[in-house]
C-alpha cells in the first residue's frame, strides 16, 4: 500500500518535471532559431553620418568592425536648413531609431503629409507613417528613381527591389540582404 500512496504521489511531479522539461526545450529551440536568422551585420550595428571623397554618407558599423555604405546624400532639392550633411546626420539617426526599434526590415516608399517618402518597415505590409518615416523627398519626385539614386545599385539588385502596390513609383526592398549585399570597408 506504501508502494501505491508513492506512485500516485510522483505522478503529479513526474508531470510537472516534464512539462518543465518541455517547456525550457521549446524556449531553447526558438532561441536559437532567432539567433542563427538574424543577418550577418546583426548585433551591435551604427548607423551614423559621415564624409567619405567630400560627399556625406549613411554608413552602417557592425561588431567586425566593418562599415558599409548605405547611402549618399547629394540633392539640394530643399531649402536650409536641409542641405545633404543635415539630412545626412538625421537620417542616420532615423535608420538607427528603426534599427533599434526592429523595424529596419523592409525600405518602403508612399506619401505621408501629401509628400512622397521613404519609410522602413518589420514586413510587406508597411505603411509609411511618421513613426517609421526615414526622409521625405521632393513634392513631385519619383520615388523609385530617387531610390535608385540614394541606394547602392548592385546592392539594390540583391535586394530585389520590386513596385509595390501596382505603382510603378512606389518602391519595397528587403534592408537586411541589401545591406549584406554592400561592399565592406575598414575604417
Amino acid at each position: 500500500m506504501l508502494e501505491d500512496i508513492d506512485t500516485v504521489q510522483l505522478k503529479p511531479l513526474m508531470k510537472y518535471k516534464l512539462s518543465t522539461t518541455f517547456i525550457f526545450a521549446s524556449l531553447m529551440a526558438v532561441a536559437t532559431t532567432a539567433t542563427i536568422s538574424q543577418p550577418s551585420y546583426a548585433g551591435g550595428t551604427t548607423f551614423y553620418c559621415d564624409r567619405s571623397g567630400g560627399e556625406y554618407f549613411t554608413f552602417a558599423r557592425t561588431e567586425d568592425g566593418r562599415r558599409y555604405r548605405v547611402m549618399k546624400w547629394t540633392s539640394t532639392d530643399f531649402p536650409a536648413p536641409h542641405n545633404p550633411k543635415n539630412r545626412c546626420y538625421e537620417v542616420s539617426s532615423r535608420f538607427q531609431r528603426n534599427y533599434d526599434n526592429g523595424t529596419l526590415r523592409k525600405i518602403s516608399s508612399g506619401i505621408v503629409n501629401k509628400l512622397p517618402v521613404i519609410c522602413s518597415g518589420s514586413d510587406s505590409n508597411t505603411v509609411c507613417n511618421n513613426s517609421n518615416l526615414l526622409f521625405t523627398l521632393k513634392k513631385g519626385a519619383n520615388r523609385k528613381a530617387i531610390a535608385n539614386r540614394l541606394f547602392n545599385q548592385n546592392a539594390l539588385a540583391a535586394g530585389n527591389i520590386e513596385t509595390q502596390n501596382g505603382d510603378p513609383e512606389d518602391i519595397m526592398f528587403d534592408f537586411d540582404i541589401y545591406l549584406n549585399n554592400l561592399a565592406g570597408e575598414q575604417k
